[in-house]
């Protein structure tokens, strides 16, 4: 339900049914009660105004005048975050770290990503072992360390804050690769 929009006659409107009756307040619309009423209604509609953007501000998904502020709780913007990034990736950024409760499974760092605004698959690699099907990638035991990381996004756009937060989110002594399919 979208906040109350109120014009400043409205508010004018309503000072003046507020009025008491009587033959010194007087409703015509070229009084000073009206003119005041006017003035008044101006002031009003602006707060109004105002306390409607707070609302929509005290959300991190639809902020915009305090997107600083979220940023500064957050210790955001990362130092790798270039500055084009859009206000959509920056308000993503934000709901990912206030949402994130921690983890460094496939499926908390895949679900992670999509709330950052990307859709991946990350595929652990490990190292081979008796039993593993046919065909599987022949590796050390480095790869038991190694994920890849498949985005399904344009390679030339911009990916420093995907990259950096799931290198951040992953387990200490992990390498992450990163491939572009889009």
């Amino acid at each position: 339900m979208p906040a109350p929009n109120f014009s400043f006659s409205d508010f004018g409107q309503a000072l003046l049914r507020l009025l008491p009756r009587g033959p010194i307040w007087s409703r015509d619309l070229d009084g000073i009660p009206a003119y005041l009423a006017n003035i008044w209604g101006k002031t009003f509609a602006r707060n109004s105004d105002r306390a409607a953007n707070l609302l929509k501000d005290s959300f991190p998904a639809t902020t915009e005048e305090l997107l600083p502020e979220w940023q500064k709780t957050l210790a955001l913007p990362d130092p790798v975050a270039s500055s084009a990034q859009t206000l959509e990736q920056q308000q993503s950024q934000v709901v990912a770290r206030l949402t994130g409760t921690g983890g460094c499974s496939v499926p908390y760092l895949e679900q992670y990503a999509k709330t950052l605004g990307y859709t991946v698959t990350i595929t652990p690699y490990s190292a081979f072992y008796f039993g593993m099907p046919f065909g599987s990638q022949f590796g050390g035991e480095g790869w038991n360390f190694d994920y890849l990381v498949t985005v399904d996004d344009a390679a030339e756009n911009d990916h420093t804050v995907l990259e950096y937060e799931l290198r951040r989110l992953s387990q200490a002594g992990t390498n992450v690769f990163f491939t572009y399919t889009g």
